[in-house]
């Protein structure tokens, strides 16, 4: 039996048949936007803002060292104590507490996830070559949305299980203040060094002109409208990056990562070398998106309206979408009917079962879902993070968070190759079309693991 991540220091490794490679890239936006208000209290700049636009890539590779020992990335990205900061703040947010006492309970809860966390390591190759791909085929890309208080890592194990079966993944960071902390250029928030960092925004961290909507759901669905923005251009910054000649990539294309100009230097070569490998390999016409909580809203969202700017960022090829216990609030109402939309791809949507009794917003998530043809199901025993590698971070459950994170995986690489009818767990169920029926206990499904089938769509 497998060590619990907290002892062996390392996440689980990805089941696939490849091993996997990353690598963190930041650019410039193609297309820079700003909303006018809200404006955060500590610069009085606008709190949204396309910053620059920063993932970590995950892919396969043709590494042959071992993942472990010196191997592997931190699994806190920097600025690792920023983040920590950050879960300080979204975590006296979701309490509710305000008095001193509550926040000098929620440092020192940070301070115990900054040292548990800052030991695990997500078992991947940095910086290895891309694996050539088997004939004359290319790797399909598939870019990842986080959720509220999501990173560019909190997913390692879906992202990279994804890679780990060839498929090039782009875990994004997104930067509308959803997550616990990022770097930001000091251009963009002033010289001071603790402005280069933005933390998680709560509503007190912004404040409105008069007469504006200064509820946070305005606030979310203005969050929706950047991290919209943020996933057209990853994919616009990405395919621009890979298609050029290596020699051409410079400071201007590709940002830095922090550290002394020698080291900076180092790493731009580095990456050249890794551009290269991609040269030819990946299909920028064969796109997946998916996302979390917040992120499989951004996910519907794009899915429902036109490109934010034409001009810079056409529309994307997207020909499959995976939305995870997908958060709907954000999305205005009206919202843009996908009846309207005949190119609509195929869609699968996993639920928690939490999210699935959450009755307003699960029938909600049905119409929208049938409208798109698209299929639905919730598993047993998934908790809303059961998609995020927190759940593995408790020794005593961590055993039963792999094999539900091993059950995700499996649905949603069947419904990428077109196969999900064919699983086990969709054999001789009929879709109950949303009308949730529960066993004698009241509970819906018997055993943790059992997968209800609310809708079956195109693939």
């Amino acid at each position: 039996m497998p060590l619990p991540p907290l002892i062996s220091s390392n996440l689980p490794s990805s089941t696939g048949p490849y091993q996997v490679g990353y690598i963190p890239i930041t650019h410039k936006p193609i297309s820079p936007f700003s909303h006018s208000q809200p404006i955060h209290v500590e610069t009085n700049l606008p709190a949204l803002k396309v910053h620059d636009i920063s993932y970590s890539v995950f892919y396969p590779t043709d590494a042959k060292a071992s993942i472990f020992g010196s191997k592997g990335v931190s699994w806190v990205p920097e600025p690792f104590w920023g983040v920590i900061k950050g879960y300080e703040k979204f975590l006296q947010g979701k309490t509710g507490g305000s008095t001193q006492a509550s926040t000098r309970s929620m440092k020192l809860l940070a301070s115990t996830v900054g040292y548990i966390a800052g030991r695990l390591r997500i078992p991947v190759h940095p910086y290895s070559t891309l694996l050539t791909p088997p004939s004359s085929s290319k790797y399909p890309l598939v870019i990842f949305s986080h959720g509220l208080a999501g990173t560019r890592h909190t997913y390692s194990q879906f992202c990279a299980g994804l890679a780990s079966e060839g498929y090039v993944v782009l875990a994004l960071e997104h930067r509308d203040g959803s997550g616990p902390a990022v770097c930001l250029p000091s251009t963009d928030v002033g010289e001071k060094e603790d402005s280069k960092v933005l933390h998680y925004i709560r509503q007190s961290d912004i404040k409105w002109a008069q007469g504006e909507d200064k509820s946070l759901t305005h606030f979310r669905t203005l969050q929706l409208d950047i991290r919209s923005r943020e996933i057209y251009e990853s994919y616009y910054n990405f395919k621009n990056l890979i298609q050029q000649s290596s020699t051409s990539i410079s400071t201007s294309s590709v940002l830095q990562e922090v550290g002394s100009s020698k080291e900076k230097e180092k790493d731009l070569e580095k990456k050249k070398q890794w551009v290269e490998s991609l040269s030819g390999k990946v299909d920028f016409d064969d796109l997946r998106l998916t996302g979390h909580s917040f992120g499989g809203g951004t996910v519907l969202h794009i899915l429902q309206t036109p490109s934010p700017d034409a001009k810079n960022l056409p529309s994307l090829p997207i020909k499959q979408a995976i939305a995870l216990d997908p958060w709907l609030e954000p999305i205005p109402l009206p919202s843009s009917s996908t009846k309207s939309h005949p190119s609509m791809p195929p869609i699968l949507v996993i639920n928690s079962i939490g999210f699935t009794e959450w009755s307003t917003h699960f029938n909600r998530l049905v119409g929208m879902i049938k409208d798109a043809q698209g299929s639905l199901v919730s598993i047993v025993g998934v908790g809303h993070q059961s998609f995020s590698d927190f759940p593995l971070l408790d020794p005593r459950s961590h055993n039963s968070a792999k094999l539900l994170l091993n059950k995700i995986h499996d649905i949603s690489t069947a419904f990428l190759i077109g196969k999900l009818g064919k699983l086990a767990d969709f054999e001789g169920k009929k879709p109950d079309q949303g009308r949730l029926v529960k066993n004698e206990q009241g509970k819906l499904g018997d055993k943790e693991g059992d997968v209800i089938v609310h809708l079956i769509g195109k693939e």
